[in-house]
């Protein structure tokens, strides 16, 4: 869904929105994906060129390997067909006036999320949804990334408190987080992990692409530990033509 009236000095209630709203934002894309990590010094293989048509719940993913396809939610673990109801017409999302969501349903990406290739962090970047809250977000600007405009944000995940992590950083999979970091690593492994006092970053800039709402870089701002993340749009919303 497409806004005409996004503000030109976005705030961290603007970047949250925008966190939240990349399912109601495109149904096509065309894009090439790398990840890095250990502070973006050693690349976790090469660049992945990738083909996402929501509309048929389906991924194609071209690497130095071959072609590999994805379909169906990752955590139901069910296909879904062409005809499949992916996105419902907004049932339970609540829209700001400028068409970015200002409320969307409980754990909605359980039975709706995209289609996973490798880990969650590949659903993450797709649907960022897990910066919205446990997150702390400052230094917000808009700016153009790669010839599209984006809005980056300094996001420090926090961790929370008690049993259920109230207040925390809630990643959609503990091992493979958006934002690995101490507050991650608790939350997946407990206070006692050895991995804490690992150099691990506690601080990122991300970039979210205005159009889709898609992670278009992730760069780690301290620490020697974590993970850092490209992706170059190339199409929205245009026809899929994947390779076979």
């Amino acid at each position: 869904m497409s806004a005409t009236s996004l503000p030109e000095m976005p705030d961290t209630v603007d970047f949250r929105a925008l966190a939240a709203s990349s399912p109601w934002r495109f149904t096509t894309a065309h894009f090439t994906h790398r990840r890095q990590v250990h502070g973006g010094a050693t690349a976790e293989g090469g660049p992945v060129e990738a083909w996402l048509d929501r509309s048929r719940h389906r991924v194609v993913v071209r690497t130095a390997e071959g072609v590999e396809v994805a379909e169906g939610a990752p955590y139901s673990g069910a296909g879904r067909g062409p005809d499949s109801e992916l996105l419902s017409p907004l049932a339970g999302v609540v829209l700001r006036p400028d068409g970015l969501v200002a409320q969307r349903p409980e754990e909605w990406h359980l039975d709706h999320g995209d289609p996973m290739w490798q880990d969650y962090r590949w659903t993450a970047m797709l649907d960022p949804v897990e910066l919205c809250q446990g997150v702390e977000i400052s230094d917000v600007t808009a700016t153009v990334l790669r010839g599209r405009t984006t809005w980056a944000a300094t996001c420090r995940p926090l961790v929370g408190q008690g049993e259920d992590w109230v207040g925390g950083y809630l990643p959609r999979c503990g091992c493979c987080p958006l934002l690995d970091s101490p507050a991650s690593r608790i939350y997946e492994y407990g206070l006692e992990d050895p991995t804490l006092n690992a150099g691990l970053a506690t601080v990122y800039r991300v970039h979210l692409n205005v159009g889709t709402g898609i992670v278009v870089d992730l760069t780690p701002l301290d620490g020697t530990e974590g993970v850092s993340l490209t992706t170059v749009i190339h199409d929205v919303d245009e026809p899929v033509d994947p390779p076979l």
